[in-house]
């Protein structure tokens, strides 16, 4: 008498596949493993237990707040590269433009594209990886494994990228004042581009007679008592100390004063404040006092 089996193989297998998947984690029981313990929060944020399947909120303040740093610690390697190279090189090249308000602007622009666009980078990133342990690993407890190495957070990853930021802050800075002060060749190239305005000679001339008078002035209150001024002359060398102290007076020859009388003249040109507003384009190292 021939017996026949209470069950086909082709039952045998449906069921072990049937067991198989109920112990597949679901979607949310594998997103939890991978966020750990802030899954109430990105559950909240990317509204998996809304009926309507509405998108994930647009908006993250750790994100907004630390950008590429968030992105390090969240595991997100790809996205904090984007945004740590990025961000600086486009300031750098506004502030080598000669605009800084870009710079900034570009500054506040990835910033809310961080706020904006985090949370569903986060979740695609989430179950890219889901997707990933499901095809390559069986069994719930090898896939629960897996889950975890690769969920979480990077402390590792964090320390790297501040340090990192940190170097590349100070490099930046660096290459910006190199290139901020010119080199002799690149000067003479800008002064060629851009000759500077040359003065009025009217006007020029008015300042020159001016300075003229004033310098006379001085020179009478030092020329010593008692001394004819017609015809008088004195060369005197000046070396001055911006604004206009003097740090060494000469009489160069020749010179009527006999040797008292330029002392006397000299130790009044050392006490002489030289300070004429605008108008030391015209000290020379020898001065003309005529009288």
């Amino acid at each position: 008498m021939k017996i026949e089996p209470a069950f086909s193989r082709a039952e045998i297998g449906v069921e072990r596949d049937a067991d198989s998947a109920a112990d597949e984690p679901s979607e949310k029981s594998a997103l939890e493993i991978l966020v750990r313990d802030r899954f109430s929060t990105y559950c909240r944020f990317w509204s998996l237990d809304d009926a309507a399947g509405r998108a994930p909120r647009r908006w993250n303040w750790p994100a907004f707040l630390f950008s590429s740093l968030w992105f390090f610690f969240r595991r997100m390697h790809a996205w904090g590269a984007i945004w740590f190279i990025l961000s600086p090189l486009m300031m750098t090249a506004f502030v080598l433009m000669g605009l800084p308000w870009l710079s900034l602007l570009s500054f506040v622009v990835f910033r809310v594209l961080a706020g904006i666009l985090a949370n569903p980078l986060y979740l695609a990133h989430c179950r890219r990886i889901v997707r990933k342990v499901d095809a390559e690993h069986r069994g719930a407890h090898r896939r629960h494994l897996e889950l975890q190495k690769a969920g979480g957070v990077s402390y590792t990853a964090l320390v790297i990228a501040l340090a990192v930021t940190a170097s590349q802050n100070t490099l930046i800075n660096l290459i910006v004042r190199s290139l901020s002060e010119p080199t002799p060749t690149q000067s003479a190239v800008y002064v060629a581009a851009n000759p500077p305005d040359l003065p009025d000679p009217q006007i020029e001339e008015a300042e020159r007679g001016a300075y003229q008078e004033q310098m006379r002035a001085i020179a009478m209150t030092a020329w010593p008592a008692g001394v004819p001024t017609e015809g008088n002359a004195c060369i005197v060398e000046l070396r001055l100390a911006p604004p206009g102290q003097v740090l060494e007076a000469n009489v160069l020859e020749p010179c009527t004063l006999n040797d008292a009388q330029r002392e006397m003249m000299l130790g009044e040109i050392r006490r002489t404040d030289f300070t004429i507003e605008g108008k030391m384009r015209f000290f020379n190292r020898h001065t003309l006092i005529g009288l």
